[in-house]
């Protein structure tokens, strides 16, 4: 008996295994084809495409910090107090979003002097160390790592930003093989 419940012990904690593999693998692979519901329908197609914003005037830090950091609530508000949005429904395909319940929705968040909880959707693990001010020296576009964000309503991950892919863009874009040396030096990244 107690052979018997071992072998159905040992069979449901590798089901149960299979089953927690199984739906990280779809939240993964649910997020990267549609990206993360946010708190706020913010569409970087509309900002960053239609009314061409430039990366950096909302992620003002990128070039000067470890992060890129999130717009803060003022600079939203700052353009949001002169363009309120109107009561309709923008369309593109499946993706309607109505201006001003979302507007209102910022607002809302103004109001009570509270942070907009949003969803992080590119990371980089806590054992690596990534700066943006490099690339950006280098002349490496936002979209070489975060995908066309001008064509996206609700930002997904586009590459799995893991060692092995750096890695291969480091070997790509190396200007000679001292830089080459450095690049894949395991310092560069890892301090």
């Amino acid at each position: 008996m107690k052979k018997g419940f071992k072998h159905a012990s040992a069979a449901a904690l590798f089901i149960a295994a299979i089953i927690i593999v199984s739906a990280v693998s779809n939240r993964d692979a649910e997020s990267e084809s549609e990206g993360p519901a946010q708190p706020l329908f913010f569409s970087h197609k509309i900002h960053a495409g239609e009314n061409q914003i430039p990366c950096e005037y909302c992620h003002s830090y990128v070039a000067v910090s470890a992060k890129p950091g999130i717009p803060s609530l003022q600079k939203c508000m700052g353009c949001h107090t002169h363009i309120p949005g109107k009561d309709e429904f923008y369309e593109d395909g499946a993706v309607k979003i109505n201006f001003q319940s979302e507007i209102n929705k910022l607002k809302g968040y103004w109001d009570k002097k509270t942070p907009i909880p949003w969803v992080k959707v590119h990371y980089v693990a806590e054992h690596a160390r990534f700066k943006h001010k490099p690339h950006i020296r280098r002349g490496i576009d936002c979209s070489a790592c975060h995908g066309q964000v001008e064509n996206m309503h609700v930002v997904k991950r586009v590459h799995k930003i893991e060692m092995g892919w750096c890695v291969t863009c480091h070997e790509e874009n190396a200007k000679d093989e001292n830089e080459l040396t450095r690049l894949k030096d395991c310092l560069t990244c890892h301090y």
